[in-house]
């Protein structure tokens, strides 16, 4: 297999607040191929998106701060670089998709200014691949890839012109603007009506097949995972419990977490009765329990459970879990 293009080791963030220290991500790892969607999918609050915002830095500090473990892409670890280096990298080489955007374009600058800053930074000043003249058509081209309607009209307006589908499309159209190596979209579709949702991930796999761009997904909607996704990893108060490619993890679910929440999906051809939940909610990260952390929740919980913190083992090839129902044999 080819060497990854990012690589996530032992990845630990924490914040230290004054109710205690937040172990918000424990020792995460887990890859991203060339070319791959892989689906970092869990509950709110366990870790996703704080993973994303650690591999790009970004990480509020203080109360933030990444205590341990390696982020390698193409090679280079990105906890180890200068702040300049990784500002050049962010957008050029790895972009992200916030989870809101309407919060997360500016109001006070048209569309096309905020598509064109990237790529004035990245390809004008820095790399000088295009020259400062060809930038607004280089933005009205991203827009159209996208599948705006009117690119040279919306170009010049503002967010308050766009319904949410619009604003996530030139998200999506300014995070791809430098043709970077690695997009991570978090939450990508959560403030958009179902219809748009259905077009946004549709865009984001033909965007992947022209551009060959690899995807880190994070979501809790396991149909987007479902669509999307080639590998999924699932996250729980702040470790990674399962991997496994989608058909495995979605046919031969081996941790108790992946299982609870495959059964808690709705299923239009089943009667009318109780949706299956998971009981309890994620645990504090402040004061996470000992040993397993689902084991409160679990149906399988033994003693062992409780007091020790289980390895992950490989059930087969490309699919590992962190049970100790596979650690004990």
């Amino acid at each position: 297999m080819a060497k990854p293009l990012l690589e996530v080791k032992g990845l630990k963030t924490y914040f230290f607040m004054e109710e205690g220290v937040v172990k918000a991500v424990d020792g995460v790892s887990f890859d991203v191929q060339k070319g791959e969607i892989l689906g970092l999918v869990g509950e709110s609050g366990c870790g996703k998106s704080v993973t994303a915002l650690s591999i790009l830095r970004l990480i509020p500090s203080p109360p933030g701060k990444i205590v341990a473990g390696k982020v390698i892409f193409k090679g280079r670890d990105l906890l180890k670089i200068s702040d300049e280096e990784m500002r050049r990298l962010r957008g050029k080489e790895i972009s992200m998709i916030f989870q809101d955007p309407h919060t997360a374009l500016n109001p006070v600058f048209t569309i096309g200014d905020q598509i064109a800053e990237p790529i004035e930074l990245h390809q004008v000043i820095e790399e000088r691949l295009i020259s400062p003249e060809e930038v607004p058509k280089k933005v009205v081209e991203m827009l159209k890839l996208v599948g705006m309607p009117d690119p040279e009209v919306r170009v010049v307006e503002y967010p308050h012109q766009f319904s949410g589908g619009m604003k996530q499309r030139a998200m999506i159209a300014m995070m791809l603007s430098c043709n970077p190596s690695l997009l991570i979209a978090d939450e990508p579709t959560t403030a958009l009506d179902v219809t748009i949702q259905a077009q946004i991930l549709e865009l984001m796999k033909e965007l992947r097949r022209k551009l060959n761009t690899s995807i880190l997904i994070i979501t809790h909607n396991l149909g987007v995972i479902a669509q999307m996704c080639d590998r999924v990893a699932v996250m729980y108060a702040g470790n990674i419990v399962e991997e496994a490619d989608l058909i495995t993890l979605f046919e031969e679910p081996k941790h108790p977490y992946t299982q609870a929440l495959l059964k808690a999906i709705p299923k239009a051809d089943v009667s009318r009765g109780k949706l299956v939940t998971i009981p309890g909610m994620v645990p504090s990260l402040v004061n996470p329990p000992p040993g397993c952390r689902f084991h409160p929740r679990c149906p399988f919980a033994m003693e062992v459970c409780t007091k020790e913190d289980p390895v992950t083992i490989e059930v087969e090839k490309g699919h590992s879990v962190r049970c100790h129902l596979f650690s004990r044999g």
